[in-house]
């Protein structure tokens, strides 16, 4: 198998947000049982060679330094922090977070730097995780600007990928997306087949398997199967 896994904020709370720090442990420990490599995106992203998974952060909580840092550490496992730069050392109360979503405090600069050291690539999630589509194109060119600056003045290092907020984006904030970015993510569920348009890459979203693997264990045929159930369902009209 081949795919990018999503996570956000790894606590104990079980919110729709949430992986606990002993579940993260568990699912890298059997992803790397099954005989797959944890890669960077960009090398998953570079060639079809299979049984190889990257794994990204979204938002920056500071749970992801706290608790998934020292978890991949031992684990040698490689992973991608997309960072909101407008919320840095803040919590994650941006102007479009739904009402009944949990609030998580975020990272500071240091703690970021402190992850760009351990060798975590940091990436673009914009400045104030808007919905792009609602935004004029030269508003759009400010997220995607003063978010790219920010992380290279803090880190050296100028992202070259994009986590679209809440997984939206049109034709015109891909148009512009392409012009900033060498390849972006989407919250698509769905495996990695061939190569896929390198500015909507699916991803699966963690939520659906943090605790016990179904049917068979990460990678198997009965975990696809039930990959492909989740994404039907998490496409219906919702009522």
């Amino acid at each position: 198998m081949r795919a990018v896994l999503t996570f956000h904020s790894v606590d104990a709370s079980g919110s729709v947000l949430s992986i606990a720090p002993h579940e993260l442990a568990e699912l890298v420990r059997e992803i790397q049982a099954s005989g797959h490599r944890i890669v960077p995106l960009h090398e998953l992203l570079a060639d079809e060679a299979p049984m190889r998974i990257a794994l990204t952060f979204d938002d920056g909580y500071r749970s992801v330094w706290q608790e998934a840092g020292p978890v991949l550490a031992r684990a040698h496992a490689p992973a991608t922090l997309f960072l909101t730069t407008g919320y840095v050392g803040r919590d994650s109360r941006w102007p479009t977070l739904p009402a009944e979503a949990p609030v998580f405090p975020l990272m500071s600069w240091d703690e970021v730097r402190e992850l760009h050291a351990r060798g975590w690539a940091i990436e673009a999630h914009t400045v104030s995780h808007p919905d792009l589509r609602a935004l004029p194109d030269a508003e759009i060119e400010r997220e995607f600007h003063a978010c790219n600056d920010e992380i290279e003045r803090q880190t050296g290092r100028r992202p070259s990928a994009l986590a679209y907020p809440y997984g939206h984006f049109d034709a015109r904030v891909l148009r512009i997306a392409r012009t900033h970015y060498a390849l972006a993510v989407t919250v698509q569920m769905a495996r990695l087949g061939r190569l896929p348009d390198s500015h909507r890459v699916p991803r699966l979203e963690t939520f659906y398997f943090r605790t016990r693997r179904p049917l068979g264990g990460f990678g198997s045929p009965g975990f696809a199967g039930y990959l492909a159930l989740r994404a039907l369902i998490r496409a219906l009209p919702k009522p």
